[in-house]
């Protein structure tokens, strides 16, 4: 367990506990599967229709003909240079077994997706830089529309498909089933997440931002002032009053350490947020561990965050 006192990087105490057998050698006794998920979308307003897919972890404990088991969704963007497959291959899987094996964390399906056009075409420039056509806002002349490919292609496709709580795709359904539904992202696929918080607030009430800040729609190197950060996310609070959430965002150290933490400082006090881990009474935490930077820590993230998200 990694515990920071106030002071030592952050105004407030926070902690953040390894899963020690998350990385074990042995096969878990209880396994689940990954399938992938076709879709398209045309929601990035240059006449295009892009076929993509995502990639979809069921739990062990997933039957498809058990109708009266609904099960959470879990939303996992990816980072710089990565893919939907990243926890699909064997060596893997196991991460996420590891994860639900042990009874503590209440299984729930992830859902691993992507903010990339062709992830085959664009394979080796995408591993070397991660520099190819995105709808996340970072690829010039394409809008950053993939905060709408999420509500409007992904999440019907994925919870219509499955046992979730989700009986009725349209806004009015995805938005009356938020309560069962989280965003999380690492690395740039945390830029990814604040951007889901910012403009889909209202079909997600978990978030999990992971090892980035917030850009506030800033271009990603740029400097974000404070002001800017506060309005983006303080923005949708405003707006919905009547509608509970809760960020658990994460961040390593010393190398993660970065913008994030420095954005936590003010963002934990700000008007609208209330900081700890019941999300009855609170709505934001922020947990700081030893490691360093690579989506393949996402699980041991989860270990902590999972004991917060869906708890109602």
């Amino acid at each position: 367990t990694v515990t920071t006192q106030p002071g030592e990087l952050i105004g407030f105490a926070t902690e953040f506990e390894e899963h020690l057998g998350m990385h074990s050698e042995t096969p878990p006794e209880k396994m689940g599967r990954f399938e992938k998920l076709e879709y398209t979308t045309d929601v990035y307003e240059n006449g295009i229709t892009y076929p993509k897919y995502c990639i979809v972890y069921l739990p062990y404990c997933y039957d498809p003909e058990d109708q009266d088991r609904k099960y959470n969704v879990l939303y996992y963007q990816h980072g710089n240079t990565c893919e939907p497959e990243i926890f699909a291959y064997p060596e893997n899987q196991k991460f996420f077994d590891n994860l639900f094996a042990s009874g503590g964390i209440e299984p729930c399906i992830i859902v691993s997706t992507t903010y990339y056009f062709d992830i085959e075409k664009d394979k080796e420039e995408r591993k070397r830089s991660g520099m190819v056509p995105a709808g996340d806002g970072g690829w010039p002349g394409v809008k950053g529309n993939f905060w709408r490919e999420v509500i409007e292609d992904i999440l019907p496709a994925v919870e219509m498909r499955y046992n979730t709580y989700l009986t009725d795709p349209t806004p009015e359904g995805l938005r009356a089933t938020r309560d069962h539904r989280a965003f999380s992202g690492y690395s740039r696929g945390s830029v990814a997440t604040w951007r889901v918080f910012h403009y889909a607030f209202e079909y997600f009430r978990w978030y999990a931002p992971m090892s980035c800040h917030t850009t506030a729609d800033h271009a990603i190197r740029e400097p974000v002032p404070k002001e800017d950060v506060l309005e983006y996310l303080q923005k949708p609070v405003r707006e919905h009053p009547d509608l509970p959430f809760y960020i658990y965002a994460s961040n390593g150290y010393p190398r993660d350490i970065g913008i994030m933490t420095e954005q936590m400082k003010y963002i934990t006090k700000a008007d609208g947020f209330s900081f700890g881990t019941d999300p009855s009474v609170n709505n934001i935490y922020f947990s700081i561990s030893n490691f360093y930077h690579s989506d393949i820590l996402v699980p041991q993230y989860y270990y902590n965050s999972l004991k917060v998200l869906f708890k109602q």
